[in-house]
């Protein structure tokens, strides 16, 4: 009898403490994000004062997301991807793998280029141009000057003196590629068709010394001097300046400017901390945070990075991301088969 009193006893605690153990194991909201821990520390501080949650940031590649997301889709483990191209978003709602949003109250403050109004699973919360990348010091002792357009990194001059990441592993190079065949695409031209796009691929081959698996690598070996030249987002040439390095941006005209967006990942462990995450990040204060890493905000009320080219003065390159989604397989099939 003392046996059975003592259980039913332990069964009541328990059930007296599960509302608790569920609320703690809800108090945090976890984000896979290709940004680096330390920006995503001081996010997380703010994020925590602002809502009352823990933030848990899983730092790894896109292409790595996209596909642990994948894996863990019978039982997910993050809450929010953060900081994804849009072109990457309609296949993962079409795989069930993120989720649609009711529209955060911060939104309203934000520049109407960077929503989505067709597409409810799909905000944009940052924007970083695709810019190249010289190093001052190794341009210097070349007497060259930097390149200026898309044209000018076919110059002969740079054979096997240009850095950038390899399409196939980095949402940078996809998007680089994406933008130059769509860029010299000809009107009766379809599909991936791009006859001078294609041209411009092979030949750029030519002067690429090294295709890294990484997005972020080209800024760094270029910030060291390995290599002058580097096609890279703005953000990570930003934080080399800001470390000392002798490095500087170009902005090519058109310039790759679509926004980074987040995106709520399906039937998460914590939708309701995705959601104020969502809002949190179009919010004043995380958007100002953010600046300082050098992200383009996608509110009107904040001002770009310090130092950055004024958006006004960006000449941006109108992408189709639905056409880049669509065709991302054959993009990739053809460029292992153009590029040398």
């Amino acid at each position: 009898m003392k046996k059975t009193v003592l259980y039913f006893l332990v069964l009541l605690i328990s059930l007296m403490l599960l509302p608790q153990i569920v609320l703690a194991q809800n108090d945090t909201v976890v984000v896979y994000s290709p940004w680096a821990d330390p920006v995503m520390n001081e996010l997380a501080e703010m994020f925590k004062e602002e809502t009352g949650y823990n933030l848990k940031n899983v730092n790894i590649s896109t292409g790595e997301i996209f596909a642990r997301l994948q894996v863990e889709s019978g039982n997910p483990q993050a809450d929010v991807w953060h900081s994804v191209r849009a072109l990457y978003l309609d296949e993962a709602k079409a795989k069930g793998l993120i989720r649609s949003y009711e529209t955060p109250e911060n939104a309203k403050y934000m520049l109407e280029s960077y929503t989505y109004p067709k597409k409810d699973y799909i905000i944009g919360t940052t924007m970083y141009p695709l810019v190249f990348a010289y190093n001052t010091e190794y341009l210097a002792e070349l007497g060259y000057d930097a390149p200026e357009n898309w044209g000018d990194l076919l110059n002969p001059r740079w054979k096997d003196k240009i850095v950038m990441p390899h399409p196939a592993t980095s949402g940078t190079a996809f998007a680089m590629l994406a933008t130059v065949i769509e860029l010299y695409q000809q009107a009766d031209e379809t599909g991936i068709e791009s006859e001078l796009g294609w041209d411009y691929i092979e030949n750029l081959s030519k002067n690429i010394g090294q295709y890294t698996r990484s997005g972020t690598t080209p800024s760094l070996l270029t910030a060291r001097g390995e290599y002058p030249l580097a096609i890279q987002f703005y953000d990570r040439i930003y934080r080399m300046q800001n470390e000392g390095y002798p490095i500087k941006a170009i902005f090519p005209e058109p310039v790759y400017a679509a926004p980074s967006c987040s995106a709520l990942v399906a039937n998460s462990p914590n939708p309701e901390g995705g959601d104020a995450f969502l809002n949190f990040m179009l919010s004043k204060k995380a958007q100002e945070i953010v600046k300082k890493e050098g992200n383009y905000s996608v509110r009107t009320d904040v001002d770009p990075p310090e130092g950055a080219k004024p958006l006004s003065e960006l000449v941006v390159f109108e992408d189709d991301y639905s056409w880049a989604a669509e065709n991302k397989n054959d993009m990739l099939a053809k460029f292992l088969q153009v590029a040398h």
